[in-house]
């Protein structure tokens, strides 16, 4: 009986041992494309004869269980399927490399498969705006997004010094010098239902405090968007990039069709997509449609290394799209992945792609946002915060050790004047704790009174009230030796920026051309010159028209996101200068005095910006921005027998904006009003110039300081970059990656009889206007990415060899973009 016993249990062990021989094991690794060692994600991978099987993911990563002998096979649309046995000589991670499979579509029929491809495409198009609509009304799912921005660090460099505890806020890469830090961290959840968003989590954390919205407004805004391929152009970097799937794609892309599968009984075809040249700004990439109604299934997109874009090392997209119960196809998942930097890694990649992204050099930023999609009924049931653990949205998943990592970085000395630094370009304000030092720009300016003029502007910061500033600022001349000065004030009336009482006071010399109004378009506008550094070391004579004027306001703002109202009562006292006279009926008076009101409404229609102290800071993009003012008041002069005048009205109206085409845009700014009753003449419309070599935005460039005068007018900039749509096409000139610039700047205007002037207008302003004034600039910008340099020329032979304007001019701007 012990025998039985024994060899039973011996008959078990050698079962055991024999099926453990077989067991299965894992098999794990990554697979590429043959030609570009670029990964390859959603490759089929399953045991042959097996329904055992996987798919990559967006690493081309895999992971299989498998045994002895088994055959594992890879196959992915637009691929050559292959082939791998099992053996345990097998050396993990396993590395596959697929070769493409394509076929170009040509115009010329020469292959049954050609004519098939393009019909294809002419079916993906037909059905392009039925499949947009589908996804764009699916109105019932959740959202999880995570985004992340990281420097990459040399940790054998200095850097040790600066950031002491370095291992501590930062990360390693593999076993490469490089870690990360992070800069910015964001994770948003979010549920659509009704055609109705509501946002169900949201955090977010920087190291730089006064830069996390700058890094939200230039970089994320701009790069890490939502993938709508099925839009003619995607907007990204500030430009218009014309998707392989634009009615036009064919005017810009080369088309191939690779290959077609079966899956579940319904054809798939894979499409890949190249430039036709290769220094514009387009993808390169490949996508999957069903063929049951030529959907979207997945769309892969990376730029090339020559494309005329900069700060760009690499830049990859990926976008997935599902089945859901009704046969809509809807996004699965949504992933962005960008190398910025200031200049290009030296690396031995030949392409933009995926692959230059893991070619990181010190000082690199790399951007990541993966979005994830789910219709899943048990994230009802679950809070907002706990989403991010949820199997639906488990990828990737940021650590609460990375934001402690932030922490530790902002209290970085290092780190906190850098932070001071951006701040400071960014609010024009210096921080100093309690106080704040500027606006800056008016610490130093010239003009032909003062001569040099030295500024000492401040305000109490919100480190001393949160809600109340109080500031000023002290001026000296050292022409005139006279002392300047000025007080305001500003009170937030609720917890956020909805209601600002603002006050000031001042006793200064101010321009007397110069458009009161641009402080509507944009904030913190260079009253003492023309907002160019290069304009400021260039000018050919001081600006004399300038008038001393001591004045006091008062204002109520009323902000929301789209529409702000702002309303305040003034009141001035004007004095003359050695160029700027008060003259009426042969009599000079010394000064004159004004009562009025001044109301403005901004229409943003959702523009977005930036809030920081008493301030909001707004970024031009494609919505148009209208401002309406009306400035309604009475000028009188002190006297016994000096006239009276009745009351003025000037209304006047603006639109700025830009417009995308492709790889080109238009910046534009369109104004125009009218002044009627008894009025001043510095309440006349006085097109600004510059005598200098700098180009100026929202200025004439040929023009004088002074020139024309007008009470109904309208004013014109435009400003079209081209992106090197013809540069981009000369040999050897395009890899400078030069960009064309045509500029366009028009004034038309009057003196009517429903303007009266109260004072005779300087002889400087009285140019007849018999035609309209008009210039046109045509240069190169994207000169080392700093610089544009542009020949303007007048328009028509009117005002040729004026005394008033130069006839033609070459102007410099620093100007930086993508």
């Amino acid at each position: 009986m012990e025998n039985k016993i024994r060899l039973t249990i011996l008959f078990l062990l050698f079962v055991f041992i024999s099926h453990a021989s077989d067991e299965a094991t894992e098999i794990s690794g990554n697979v590429y494309d043959k030609d570009t060692n670029e990964p390859i994600p959603f490759v089929n991978v399953w045991v042959k004869g097996t329904t055992r099987g996987t798919i990559t993911d967006i690493d081309g990563h895999f992971l299989l269980s498998a045994t002895n002998g088994d055959d594992i096979s890879f196959s992915s649309v637009g691929y050559q399927k292959q082939e791998l046995k099992v053996t345990a000589q097998l050396e993990m991670p396993l590395k596959i490399y697929l070769a493409p499979d394509v076929q170009q579509i040509s115009e010329i029929k020469v292959r049954p498969e050609e004519s098939r491809a393009k019909v294809l495409y002419r079916k993906i198009m037909e059905h392009k705006k039925e499949n947009r609509d589908k996804v764009e009304n699916y109105n019932d799912y959740k959202a999880f997004e995570r985004t992340s921005v990281y420097m990459a660090i040399d940790s054998t460099s200095k850097v040790n010094r600066i950031i002491p505890n370095m291992n501590e806020v930062t990360m390693k890469l593999d076993d490469r010098d490089i870690r990360f830090s992070p800069i910015y961290m964001a994770e948003l959840a979010t549920l659509t239902s009704n055609n109705k968003d509501s946002v169900v989590y949201d955090k977010k954390d920087g190291i730089f405090p006064k830069l996390n919205q700058t890094i939200e407004s230039l970089i994320l805004l701009n790069v890490v968007i939502d993938l709508d391929f099925y839009k003619d152009q995607i907007n990204i970097l500030g430009r218009g990039i014309v998707s392989p799937l634009s009615n036009s794609a064919r005017l810009h892309y080369d088309l191939y069709l690779n290959d077609s599968t079966r899956i579940d009984s319904v054809w798939h075809y894979n499409f890949s997509f190249t430039p036709k040249n290769k220094y514009n700004p387009l993808f390169t990439g490949r996508f999957t449609v069903e063929g049951k109604n030529f959907a979207l299934t997945s769309i892969y997109a990376y730029v090339q290394e020559e494309a005329n874009i900069n700060f760009v090392n690499g830049y990859r997209s990926n976008v997935q799209y599902k089945k859901d119960e009704n046969g809509t196809w809807f996004y699965d998942n949504q992933q962005i992945s960008l190398n910025l930097s200031l200049t290009l890694n030296k690396d031995t990649v030949s392409r933009y792609g995926s692959q230059r992204i893991d070619q990181i050099s010190s000082g690199n930023w790399m951007v990541n946002k993966i979005t994830q999609y789910s219709t899943s009924e048990h994230l009802d049931q679950i809070r907002g915060y706990n989403w991010r653990s949820q199997p639906e949205f488990a990828t990737s998943l940021m650590s609460d050790g990375t934001y402690e990592r932030v922490d530790k970085l902002k209290e970085n000395q290092v780190v906190k004047g850098i932070d001071a630094v951006g701040g400071m370009v960014l609010t024009s304000y210096v921080d100093l704790g309690k106080i704040e030092l500027g606006p800056v720009f008016d610490i130093y300016s010239t003009n032909a009174i003062e001569g040099q003029r030295f500024s000492l502007p401040f305000r109490t910061g919100q480190k001393m009230w949160e809600r109340f500033t109080v500031g000023g600022f002290l001026g000296y001349g050292t022409r005139n030796k006279e002392l300047k000065y000025g007080l305001n004030f500003g009170w937030q009336l609720t917890q956020d920026d909805k209601f600002i009482l603002r006050g000031n006071y001042s006793d200064d010399y101010n321009l007397v051309s110069q458009d009161k109004y641009l402080r509507f378009i944009k904030k913190n506008p260079n009253t003492r010159g023309n907002g160019n550094f290069i304009a400021a070391i260039t000018s050919r004579e001081e600006n004399p028209y300038l008038q001393q004027e001591k004045k006091a306001h008062i204002n109520l703002e009323y902000n929301t996101d789209n529409v702000i109202l702002e309303g305040g009562a003034y009141f001035s006292s004007n004095h003359s200068t050695p160029s700027i006279h008060y003259v009426n009926n042969g009599v000079d008076y010394k000064h004159y005095s004004a009562y009025g009101a001044l109301f403005n409404a901004r229409l943003a229609f959702g523009q977005y910006y930036d809030q920081y102290y008493f301030m909001r800071v707004y970024y031009i993009d494609q919505t148009p921005v209208i401002n309406l003012s009306w400035d309604i008041g009475q000028a009188y002069v002190p006297g016994d027998n000096t006239p009276d005048f009745g009351m003025y009205s000037h209304f006047h109206g603006s639109v700025v904006g830009k417009v995308n085409w492709g790889p080109t845009f238009m910046r534009y700014m369109v104004n125009g009003g009218y002044l009627f009753g008894d009025a001043p003449y510095d309440l006349l419309d006085m097109p600004v110039g510059s005598q200098s070599l700098g180009f100026a935005k929202y200025r004439f460039n040929l023009l004088h300081q002074a020139s024309f005068a007008h009470n109904v007018y309208t004013n014109v900039h435009l400003d079209w970059v081209g992106g090197g749509i013809i540069f981009n096409k000369i040999p050897l000139f395009n890899r400078l990656k030069l960009r064309e610039m045509v500029s366009l700047k028009a004034h038309y205007g009057d003196r009517t009889s429903a303007y009266n002037p109260i004072f005779d207008l300087p002889e400087a302003f009285t140019q007849d206007l018999t035609h309209p004034y008009a210039e046109l600039g045509l240069g190169i910008t994207n000169i080392f990415k700093v610089l544009r340099v542009e020949y303007i020329h007048q328009l028509g032979g009117t005002y040729m060899d004026r005394s008033f304007t130069d006839n033609s001019g070459i102007r410099f701007r620093a100007e930086m973009s993508f």
